[in-house]
C-alpha cells in the first residue's frame, strides 16, 4: 500500500465542527470516497479501508464534533443539519461529487447526505444501516440509558446493551464473537462522561430522524447475516426503497462486520464502487437487486 501523508484539519459549518482527514491516492480512477465515521471506527477499521480503497480514490474521512469526535452540537441539531454540513465540507474542499461510505450511525448521516444531495453523490455504501432506529433496553430512552450508564446499574445495563449489539446465539456462527464481546464489555465498562454523552447524542439524532425514503444514486446496503442491532430485514427494506440498489449480507458476521470481516466487506465495497459483478462471491450469504423509480429529494 502506498504510504502517503494524512492531511488533517477542521471545517466549521453552521456552528458544527467537521474534523477532516484526507488521504491522497497516487492514481485515482473514481471520484473521492467520503467516509462518514462512526464512534467505533478506529484504526482497526480505517487501516483496512485505506489499504483496499486508496489505490482507487482519495479518501476523505470525516468525524463530527459531538457525534463521533469530542465537542458539542448546537442545540436542536438534526441528522439533516449534519448532512447539509457535510455538503458544505465538500464545497470547502472543492469536491463536486463523491462516493459516500458510512457504517452504523455514521451510515445514517451518510444516507441523509445522499438523500438530500443526490447531485453530489456518485455511489453509496451503507453498512449496518436500518430503516428504523435501534432498539433500546426496556423502559429507557436515550437520556434514561445514559443516566443508567452513569449509575451503579452500569454493569447490568452493559450486559443488555451488548445483547442488543452482538449476536450471542451460539447456533449462529459469527467470526470474532468472543473478541467483540470482550471489546464491547471493556468499552462500555470504562466509558467516560464524554463518550456516554456522544452515545446519547447519536441515539437522540436517530430517534428524531424522519422516516427513510429511497435514494436516487446507486446504493449498496450491506451487513452481517446475523446482525441484531440493524436486522437484515430492516437493511433490506432500506435498499428496497431505492433506485439501483443492492442488498447483501456477509456470511458468519453480525453488526460488527466492518471489524470482524473487513477484508470481505471491503472487497464487496470495491467491486460495487467499480461497478463490477457481485454475484457468486463465496463470502456473500444473500444478494438481492432492486430497481425502481424514486422521486428527487429536495434539500431543505
Amino acid at each position: 500500500m502506498q504510504q502517503l501523508d494524512v492531511i488533517p484539519h477542521t471545517i466549521r459549518h453552521q456552528h458544527i465542527d467537521f474534523h477532516v482527514e484526507i488521504r491522497t491516492s497516487a492514481s485515482p480512477t473514481i471520484a473521492p470516497v467520503l467516509a462518514v465515521r462512526a464512534l467505533a471506527e478506529r484504526e482497526a477499521a480505517i487501516g483496512p479501508q485505506t489499504k483496499a480503497l486508496l489505490p482507487l480514490a482519495d479518501i476523505v474521512s470525516v468525524r463530527i464534533g459531538g457525534v463521533s469526535a469530542p465537542g458539542k452540537l448546537p442545540p436542536g441539531s438534526r441528522l439533516s443539519d449534519l448532512a447539509d454540513g457535510l455538503a458544505g465540507v465538500l464545497d470547502e474542499l472543492g469536491l463536486p461529487r463523491v462516493n459516500i461510505c458510512g457504517t452504523s450511525h455514521g451510515g445514517e448521516i451518510a444516507y441523509q447526505l445522499a438523500l438530500r444531495h443526490p447531485d453530489r453523490t456518485e455511489r453509496v455504501v451503507l453498512t449496518g444501516v436500518a430503516a428504523r432506529p435501534p432498539a433500546l433496553p426496556r423502559g429507557t430512552d436515550p437520556a434514561g440509558l445514559s443516566a443508567l450508564m452513569r449509575s451503579p446499574a452500569r454493569r447490568e445495563v452493559t450486559r443488555e446493551i451488548i445483547a442488543r449489539l452482538l449476536c450471542l446465539n451460539p447456533a449462529r456462527p459469527v467470526r470474532g464473537r468472543a473478541t467483540m464481546e470482550w471489546v464491547l464489555n471493556d468499552m462500555l465498562a470504562t466509558a467516560d462522561e464524554g463518550q456516554i454523552g456522544m452515545w446519547r447524542r447519536c441515539l437522540e439524532l436517530l430517534y428524531a430522524a424522519s422516516q427513510p425514503s429511497g435514494l436516487q444514486p446507486p446504493l449498496l446496503a450491506v451487513t452481517g447475516e446475523h446482525d441484531v442491532a440493524s436486522p437484515t430485514t430492516e437493511c433490506r427494506a432500506l435498499a428496497a426503497m431505492s433506485s439501483q440498489a443492492v442488498f447483501a449480507t456477509i456470511a458468519e458476521a453480525d453488526h460488527w462486520v466492518f471489524l470482524t470481516r473487513s477484508h470481505e466487506l471491503l472487497d464487496l465495497t470495491r467491486r460495487f464502487l467499480l461497478d463490477e459483478p457481485l454475484e457468486g462471491l463465496p463470502y456473500v450469504a444473500a444478494l438481492e437487486r432492486f430497481n425502481r423509480q424514486v422521486s428527487a429529494q429536495r434539500s431543505r
